[in-house]
C-alpha cells in the first residue's frame, strides 16, 4: 500500500473519489488506499457533496471532448469514404454525376490549400521589389491561380469551370509525361555530394500524378458529367488538344 499512499497522498479529493467510484477500473489495493486517505482527511457531507459536483462537472467536461474527437473523427471517415469511392477502381456503385462534381471539387479545393501552404514563401518573394516577372514566373504561378477559380466555377455548373479545369488537367497530366521522361533519361552526375544535395526524383512520383490528373481528366470528359456543362465533343477534344500541344512545345523547350 505504500506506493499507492505515497502517490494518492498527492491526489485532489475528486482524483481520489473517482477512484473509489470506478473500482473496476482500478486495483483492489489502490481503491483501498484511496478510501483509506480521503476518510482521513475528515470530509464533512457538505465537502463529499462539492467535491461529487466537482468530479461530475470533470466528467462532464470529457464527455464533451470525448463526443468532439468522435465527430471530428467521423467527419474525416466520411470525408475519406466519399474520396476513396471516387478513386476506388474496383465499385459495386457508381456515384452520379452530382456526386463526382461536389467530390472532385472538395479534393482539387483541398489541393489549392496545400499549394497555398507550400508556396507562401515564394509568393511573399513575389511581392517585393526584387522579383522579376517574365513568361518562366507566369508559368510557374500559373496552376496556384487557376485552380481555385477552376474549382469555384467547375463546383456552380458553369462551363468556364469545366473549361479551367480540363485545362489545368490536362496541362498538369502532360507535364507529368514530360517529367517521367526527363526523370527516366536522366544520368547522375559525375559529383556525389551535388546528387546527395538534389537527390533524384522518383520516376513512380510522376507515374503517380499522370495517374491522378489523367484519371480526373478522364471522368469530367464523360458524357453524362459534359452535359450538366453543355459541352460537346468537338468542344472538348478542341480545348484538350490545343493545351497537350502547348504544354507539349513548351516542355520540349525547356528540356531542349
Amino acid at each position: 500500500m505504500t506506493d499507492f499512499t505515497e502517490n494518492f497522498n498527492k491526489y485532489s479529493h475528486s482524483e481520489l473519489l473517482k477512484i473509489i467510484e470506478s473500482p473496476n477500473d482500478y486495483q483492489p489495493l489502490a481503491v483501498e488506499t484511496a478510501q483509506t486517505i480521503l476518510a482521513s482527511r475528515q470530509l464533512n457531507a457538505q465537502d463529499i457533496e462539492i467535491v461529487k459536483e466537482e468530479l461530475a462537472a470533470i466528467r462532464q467536461e470529457k464527455k464533451l471532448k470525448d463526443q468532439k474527437k468522435k465527430d471530428f473523427e467521423n467527419s474525416l471517415k466520411n470525408i475519406g469514404a466519399s474520396v476513396l469511392s471516387f478513386v476506388d477502381p474496383i465499385q459495386t456503385e457508381i456515384p452520379n454525376s452530382v456526386k463526382l462534381i461536389k467530390i472532385i471539387s472538395i479534393v482539387f479545393g483541398g489541393i489549392f490549400l496545400f499549394q497555398l501552404y507550400k508556396e507562401f514563401g515564394m509568393i511573399r518573394f513575389i511581392s517585393t521589389d526584387e522579383a522579376k516577372w517574365d513568361f518562366s514566373m507566369v508559368m510557374y504561378f500559373l496552376p496556384l491561380f487557376t485552380v481555385p477559380t477552376a474549382t469555384v466555377l467547375f463546383f456552380k455548373r458553369k462551363k468556364i469551370g469545366w473549361a479551367l479545369l480540363s485545362i489545368f488537367l490536362t496541362y498538369s497530366a502532360a507535364s507529368s509525361i514530360g517529367l517521367l521522361i526527363l526523370t527516366i533519361n536522366l544520368q547522375p552526375s559525375e559529383m556525389p555530394t551535388l546528387d546527395n544535395i538534389f537527390p533524384q526524383t522518383s520516376p513512380m512520383k510522376h507515374i503517380l500524378a499522370l495517374l491522378f490528373f489523367g484519371g480526373t481528366l478522364y471522368t469530367i470528359c464523360k458524357k453524362e458529367i459534359r452535359e450538366i456543362y453543355t459541352i460537346d465533343k468537338h468542344y472538348m477534344y478542341t480545348t484538350i488538344a490545343i493545351i497537350a500541344t502547348l504544354t507539349a512545345m513548351t516542355t520540349y523547350g525547356v528540356f531542349i
